[in-house]
């Protein structure tokens, strides 16, 4: 999931895909580095989808070594903790404690559009008039209660490995423009007094990556996490 992950390299990958990740990868988290990544769905199992957050100043290295789960493993860390939960920390060589955090969760399927294809079919939205002296809340609320249910429906997964692999359950309020090409480019946040930059980050890359429909005008939502 490339267009999530930040601070990441990749070595020993044999798939053609940026997507597609081969048995005997290495990741290389940056300080500060976010990976998320997300198994094929078959016949046997759920899809599921997992994101490790650094917070280490050192680089952190972390190996496909598995075709089952938890499928990956932390090269050259102290005290990796069991997977319990589906989740797993680390600390790091400088003695760092949770310097490496992994959370794994099952996703629906469903819930997600899958490629560009489905942008205008997956989520209706109804459009808005947008004027300078409109207010975006009640913008967001009165023009598209309905649609924004079922956006926020669909991308919380997402929402709650953020709030997972950043330990906390601080709520959180964003407002973000959907553009006409169905993208989205301007995302403000409130957070609370409890809320860090890592978690603001993280639900950021959420809301811009979501596969959007294509309204016929500029559209403001708004939500609190």
């Amino acid at each position: 999931m490339a267009s999530k992950s930040n601070g990441v390299t990749i070595t020993g990958n044999t798939c053609k895909t940026v997507d597609d990740i081969a048995l005997g990868s290495e990741f290389k988290l940056m300080p500060g580095a976010r990976l998320w990544f997300k198994s094929q769905q078959d016949t046997d199992t759920l899809k599921t989808q997992g994101i490790c957050q650094s917070r280490s100043a050192l680089p952190i290295s972390i190996s496909v070594n598995n075709s089952k789960l938890p499928w990956i493993k932390a090269n050259d860390l102290s005290n990796c903790s069991s997977w319990i939960d589906n989740k797993m920390s680390c600390d790091d060589s400088a003695g760092a404690a949770k310097a490496l955090t992994c959370v794994i969760a099952t996703i629906d399927s469903e819930s997600h559009p899958k490629g560009p294809e489905q942008r205008t079919t997956s989520v209706r939205m109804r459009t808005l008039s947008t004027t300078d002296d409109l207010d975006k809340t009640e913008s967001a609320q009165d023009g598209m209660e309905l649609d924004q249910e079922q956006i926020v429906s669909a991308m919380q997964p997402d929402i709650n490995l953020c709030k997972s692999i950043n330990h906390t359950a601080a709520p959180i309020k964003i407002t973000w423009l959907v553009e006409t090409n169905s993208r989205v480019n301007t995302v403000n946040s409130t957070p609370s007094n409890h809320t860090d930059q890592p978690f603001i980050d993280c639900i950021t890359v959420v809301i811009k990556d979501f596969p959007y429909p294509q309204p016929s005008q500029a559209i403001w939502l708004s939500n609190q996490f």
